[in-house]
């Protein structure tokens, strides 16, 4: 469960997710040859994606998961499964790393990489990007936040009613309230919604506005002094429009005296 392939980047390559956080070391890498029959399985299940025609990607993007992890995670058997990868990798899968994104790494390292990385030749800057735990705005600008999992901050999770529909993103700096439309109907119909704040907590609303004018209905709101926190992952529910009118959503950073808020929200009708 530390490893699947689903979706794509934005240059159409197949992502390949592995999630190091929870690992329990001594099963992961105890047998090299297991470890490594299993990263191959993974390896040729990404493969399988690629479509091998003219035009369209030969190589993957790859993506670890760092959160939870301590930075001096490393035993010498991690240290023998990793270089008898990169070793059979290298071997037989040669030129499909196209890009690789950590994330979740601690702030300071992430940040201290980007500053340095404007010294590094553009190829290679552009194949290795490490990002901290609130920078999902860089993260959505190779991966949209329809394919990023719930857990990266992202909206990809199972059996979602309003998966499919397309995602707004909204930066609402600090002591801002921004609002944004998630749908609009020309009669009765019934929306499946999702919401969320990608990184610390934000407040918000969720309004259904009439179309014809008249009262704005509360669908649902943040409890005072209880924000919505990115912990809490992505909100859903559906509601039952009576009328024609437009559901939107009031995100406000009212707790905040420094960062903005990166949020997400979308809705389709069901």
């Amino acid at each position: 469960g530390h490893d699947f392939v689903q979706g794509a980047d934005a240059e159409g390559r197949p992502v390949m997710i592995s999630r190091y956080g929870q690992m329990d070391n001594d099963k992961v890498f105890g047998n090299t040859d297991s470890f490594l029959r299993y990263r191959m399985r993974i390896m040729e299940d990404a493969v399988a994606q690629l479509q091998f025609t003219r035009g369209a990607p030969e190589d993957l993007c790859q993506v670890h998961d760092y959160s939870g992890v301590p930075l001096l995670f490393k035993t010498s058997e991690v240290k023998n499964c990793v270089t008898a990868m990169t070793k059979v990798f290298g071997d037989h899968y040669p030129e499909t790393k196209g890009k690789t994104i950590f994330v979740n790494f601690p702030s300071a390292f992430s940040k201290l990489f980007q500053a340095f990385s404007v010294f590094l030749p553009a190829r290679t800057s552009k194949k290795f990007l490490i990002f901290g735990q609130s920078d999902q705005a860089l993260l959505f600008k190779h991966l949209q936040p329809e394919a990023v999992p719930e857990a990266l901050g992202g909206m990809l999770r199972q059996a979602d009613a309003a998966a499919g529909a397309p995602c707004t993103m909204v930066e609402v700096r600090v002591r801002d309230t921004q609002e944004a439309v998630l749908a609009e109907v020309a009669g009765p119909a019934s929306l499946a919604w999702d919401l969320r704040v990608c990184a610390s907590e934000i407040s918000y609303e969720l309004v259904f506005v009439p179309a014809a004018g008249g009262s704005e209905v509360l669908v649902q709101a943040s409890a005072p002094k209880i924000p919505l926190k990115a912990e809490d992952g992505v909100l859903s529910g559906v509601f039952e429009a009576p009328q024609p009118g437009a559901l939107k959503c009031r995100f406000k950073n009212d707790k905040a005296w420094v960062s903005s808020r990166l949020c997400l929200c979308r809705a389709r009708v069901l």
